[in-house]
């Protein structure tokens, strides 16, 4: 009964507080120990869940200005934490902003913590005087951190500090010290804050009335006093929060009673209501983390044969592209083997064809020995000339030898099956047309 009245009580101060309008960074409103700047540590939160309000005061020109918010933040499992939050803003009827935040443990060793998150998920309220009504994501508060912690106990006291860094407007550089004293120690003790939000440094105190309830009290921005030049109409500098200011905030927390002291109570008898239902939590709990982890280490192993799958493939690729690179490159090489032949050919092709121009000028000139030495030198050079056997045949048959003549026009014919005029000549010498000219010669 008492979790179920905790939990109406914080919707109505959610609902309650949704009627208002916002800014994103009032003091004490986030999840955490501090201020402004996210925290972290090696224990888990002593409380179910905690919810609040805090406000801003600002006073320009002697003008009084207030920011004020409410939050809920709660433990999702032993290293996730959750909280939302929404804050009025300045003017009469500003719009409404809407802080989500998450941020997980994510590494412990010894006394020293790392956790990592995202603060200042804004959804923003639309302007009253827009015709449209709704809510718009403002990234330009948006910070992704990581946060190293680092907690100490002495004696009665216990000091925790905190360095780490962000992107966005929120929170790029920061660190802080928190001092647990044993100060009201019978109301769980006062804390004392000081911090660098990476804008400027706060300091804050934590007073409380009961084990429940705390009273926060600091100063915003000590290091950033007010001139005379600063308007209370700059409300975009109040918004980031570069003006010095008062904070002021009240939390309530339900506190979380430890699995041993539940143990203990349904050993001894003392099973109330509150303690049977921590107990049966906690064994469903158990049920469940026990299938998660069996879930979790099958479908890892399906990973892992995934990925020797997918790793075999890749080598068989690989290999491919392998062969296909020396193909390539054999490929590559047999052009450039065609490209140097061809190059070569074409140049015996024009030597040869030199040596045939110069033998037809002896032949004109009736120099058929001459002649006869070109055209060898031609189809020495490029033995496929059909030309070159042309003006062979013709020289022998100048010459009277009608049998290498006739040996010579035929092989210039089976070079070339279309070379009429010496088709029509073979044609002319089996009719016995030519036998005149060639006996003449003889003779």
């Amino acid at each position: 009964m008492i979790k179920r009245s905790c939990i109406i009580f914080a919707l109505v101060v959610i609902i309650t507080a949704s009627l208002s309008g916002q800014v994103n960074k009032v003091a004490f409103t986030k999840p955490g120990f501090m201020m402004k700047i996210p925290t972290s540590s090696i224990y888990r939160t002593p409380y179910i869940f905690r919810t609040g309000i805090g406000t801003d005061i600002y006073w320009p020109e002697d003008t009084l200005v207030t920011i004020s918010g409410v939050f809920f933040e709660y433990d999702l499992s032993n290293t996730f934490k959750a909280g939302v939050t929404l804050i009025q803003g300045v003017g009469l009827k500003p719009p409404v902003e809407f802080g989500f935040h998450f941020q997980k443990r994510l590494f412990v060793y010894g006394d020293i913590s790392f956790s990592a998150g995202v603060h200042d998920l804004v959804l923003k309220q639309k302007d009253i005087q827009e015709d449209t009504k709704g809510l718009n994501v403002d990234p330009k508060n948006l910070s992704f951190f990581g946060v190293i912690s680092n907690e100490k106990q002495l004696a009665k006291t216990s000091m925790s500090t905190y360095i780490g860094f962000g992107t966005g407007l929120s929170t790029p550089v920061f660190a802080g010290i928190l001092m647990h004293t044993d100060i009201m120690e019978e109301r769980g003790g006062v804390d004392f804050i000081a911090e660098f939000d990476g804008g400027g440094v706060n300091a804050g105190v934590k007073i409380p009335f009961t084990k429940d309830y705390n009273l926060s009290i600091g100063v915003n921005n000590l290091i950033n006093l007010p001139k005379d030049s600063m308007l209370i109409e700059d409300l975009e500098l109040i918004k980031a929060q570069s003006y010095p200011s008062i904070n002021i905030g009240l939390d309530f927390r339900i506190p979380r009673v430890k699995p041993e002291d539940a143990r203990k109570r349904r050993l001894m008898g003392m099973v109330d209501e509150e303690t049977q239902v921590i107990l049966d939590m906690e064994e469903q709990f158990a049920v469940k983390l026990d299938s998660t982890l069996k879930a979790a280490d099958y479908e890892i192993a399906k990973l892992k044969d995934s990925l020797k799958i997918y790793e075999s493939e890749v080598k068989y690729l690989t290999s491919q592209v392998a062969q296909l690179r020396q193909k390539t490159a054999v490929l590559e090489d047999s052009v450039r083997s065609a490209k140097l032949a061809k190059h070569a050919m074409e140049q015996n092709i024009n030597l040869a064809l030199k040596h045939l121009s110069r033998s037809l000028r002896f032949f004109y000139a009736g120099d058929y020995r001459e002649a006869l030495q070109e055209v060898e030198a031609a189809i020495d050079l490029n033995p496929n000339l059909a030309l070159a056997y042309a003006r062979r045949g013709s020289i022998y048959y100048k010459l009277g030898d009608i049998n290498r003549a006739s040996i010579n026009w035929n092989l210039a014919l089976r070079i070339d099956p279309e070379y009429d005029d010496v088709r029509n000549i073979l044609r002319a010498l089996n009719e016995n047309r030519l036998r005149s000219v060639g006996s003449t010669r003889k003779e």
